[in-house]
């Protein structure tokens, strides 16, 4: 399958019926079976065993949604990261182990991280950037975008990539 797009290969492996479920889930993962197989038309059995073997293969994963506001956290940032190439692993591992990054990614282009962030207030997300990054040897140079409104957020769309193995 090399060279086909991601979205290639997820038509490969499932049928309509695969993603006419994962739209409903994505509606509401807590359906019941029996909800689900009346609203798709199919037998309580397939949608247990089409479910199954979408956990088995890794296609989707069922977990809590934590609402970043209703936890006190009013501050969300994304920060990209300058740093030493030789450090990158380090850096990485030292970020994730830090209670208020949720998320850590490596990129091309002019940053080599980029972090996800949660703050209770701007003095502690200030503290943070002054702080502990400045603390972290590698880290040459931050950039922080504080995120004002959220449009869209797809859970997941990151760790599809951790997971995708286009090499056939």
């Amino acid at each position: 399958m090399t060279g086909q797009s991601p979205r290639a290969i997820l038509f490969a492996i499932m049928d309509d019926l695969d993603l006419r479920l994962i739209s409903e889930l994505t509606k509401d993962a807590r359906q019941s079976s029996a909800e689900l197989s009346r609203t798709l038309n199919v037998s309580e059995t397939t949608i247990r065993r089409r479910i199954q073997y979408m956990e088995e293969q890794g296609i989707i994963t069922f977990t809590a949604i934590l609402n970043p506001a209703k936890l006190g956290y009013s501050i969300i940032a994304i920060i990209a990261l300058e740093v030493e190439l030789g450090k990158i692993d380090k850096v990485s591992e030292s970020l994730a182990n830090c209670p208020n990054v949720r998320y850590v990614s490596l990129c091309t282009g002019n940053h080599d991280l980029f972090i996800g962030t949660w703050f209770h207030s701007s003095s502690e997300l200030t503290q943070f950037v002054k702080d502990y990054l400045a603390g972290v040897p590698g880290i040459r140079k931050s950039e922080t975008f504080v995120i004002l409104d959220v449009k869209k957020d797809e859970v997941g769309w990151l760790r599809s990539l951790e997971q995708m193995d286009t090499s056939g």
